[in-house]
């Protein structure tokens, strides 16, 4: 029995990229067409709309003009005032006569023109006087029927609808395969780079796992009789391989954007005493007391655990680099967001550098000198953070910088109830 051949999880996820930024890119142009052709729709309905109501206008002044109410097209009934007899058609629906208007215009009132709905039929009316065959001045009204005008402005809605959906059906497809055209090259790159990001995690972290193993392995060992340097060179090579993997995993954060995909519950509370108890021992070697104040019930919001962790940690790890005496971890709630502040009494940024200071491989403060026993960084750390909170809709910032300290703080958006 043979076996279909399984999909390769870099094919599928870049399908799945494809397919997404495709979608969205049709479903904002769908939107921008939507937009055009509603503007576009009603300036034509507009355009019409008055036309039918200036050539309403024209039809009742004509109707003024005839002689008798008999002289009338269809759908115009004019009624005449002669010698206090009001002369109709035989045609005129009941009701339709506006009494009280000829009375107005009669008395030396000005015209007067209104509306009137009898069985469905929406009329216009016009009551004015005009001059008489005996050189006097006669009153006369006339009513326009609007069905037709009605019906015409009811089918040239209809046609525009459907022209409209026909176009938006059309431009969706059309925008669809040309987004699908013009984002394949990125989705092949991005691809590209997500292969390359797991070949270096796998061949990366199994050789540097290995390599922090035996040098630990031979720091515990007895080194009577060694000299010194040796015993100091296996620190530092213990050292080091932790830098190299915080490097690594800062880099393999930065370049891989799923890091934070599939958001879940994360209560920063509880993260932020995790990083303290992971660096409350590196704190206490630096002779630094770390403090976590602020909320001490959960403060919930969307992401990724681990991602977040990462977070505080390297902006713990920035603090304890600077401080002289204390770093404080705070969290807090803000509106509606949680914040992360991270503050530490050190010498704080360089005036000049506070606006580069979360670009990547910027300097952020000067450099610890390398016999101060503080571990050298290359300008990630920040640069993580900012990028992991631009992953979960927020942003980072310095809050204050000067002689007695800094203080870098970080907004997410809560989690919804």
């Amino acid at each position: 029995m043979t076996t279909a051949p399984k999909r390769r999880p870099g094919l599928a996820s870049r399908g799945e990229d494809l397919r997404g930024a495709s979608l969205r890119l049709t479903l904002q142009f769908t939107a921008l067409m939507l937009v055009v052709l509603v503007l576009v729709g009603g300036v034509v309905f507009a355009i019409v709309s008055a036309s039918v109501a200036e050539s309403a206008s024209q039809a009742l002044a004509a109707a003024t003009r005839l002689d008798s109410p008999d002289d009338a097209p269809d759908g115009t009934y004019l009624s005449v005032v002669d010698d206090e007899r009001v002369m109709s058609p035989r045609n005129l629906p009941a009701g339709l006569l506006d009494t009280a208007a000829i009375a107005t215009v009669a008395a030396g009132g000005g015209d007067v023109t209104g509306t009137r709905e009898i069985d469905g039929h929406r009329y216009r009316l016009l009551t004015t006087t005009v001059a008489g065959g005996r050189g006097g001045t006669r009153v006369v009204q006339v009513a326009l029927d609007q069905h037709e005008s009605a019906e015409e402005l009811e089918r040239l809605t209809v046609a525009l609808l459907a022209a409209g959906l026909v176009a938006l059906a059309v431009s969706g497809i059309a925008a669809y395969w040309m987004a699908r055209r013009a984002i394949r090259p990125l989705a092949d790159a991005l691809a590209l780079q997500r292969r390359f990001v797991a070949d270096a995690s796998h061949e990366l972290r199994t050789p540097l796992t290995l390599l922090s193993t035996r040098a630990q392995l031979l720091r515990r060992r007895d080194q009577t009789g060694l000299p010194p340097d040796v015993t100091e060179a296996v620190d530092e090579i213990v050292t080091d391989t932790r830098t190299l993997t915080g490097i690594l995993e800062d880099l393999l954060i930065a370049a891989d954007p799923r890091s934070v995909a599939d958001p879940e519950p994360v209560d920063l509370t509880e993260t932020a005493d995790q990083a303290v108890t992971l660096l409350g021992g590196e704190a206490a070697g630096r002779g630094i007391a770390l403090q976590r104040a602020g909320a001490t019930e959960p403060v919930t919001v969307p992401g990724s655990p681990s991602a977040l962790l990462r977070l505080i940690v390297a902006l713990v790890t920035n603090a304890l680099d600077h401080a002289r005496t204390s770093v404080v971890v705070h969290i807090g709630v803000d509106g509606r967001y949680a914040t992360v502040r991270v503050a530490d009494d050190g010498a704080g940024f360089a005036p000049e550098i506070v606006d580069t200071a979360f670009e990547r491989f910027s300097s952020g403060r000067a450099a610890a000198p390398a016999a101060s026993g503080v571990t050298r960084h290359y300008g990630l750390g920040l640069a993580i953070v900012a990028e992991i909170t631009r992953r979960h809709g927020g942003t980072i910032a310095v809050e204050s910088s000067g002689p007695t300290g800094a203080a870098v703080v970080a907004r997410l958006p809560l989690a919804r109830p």
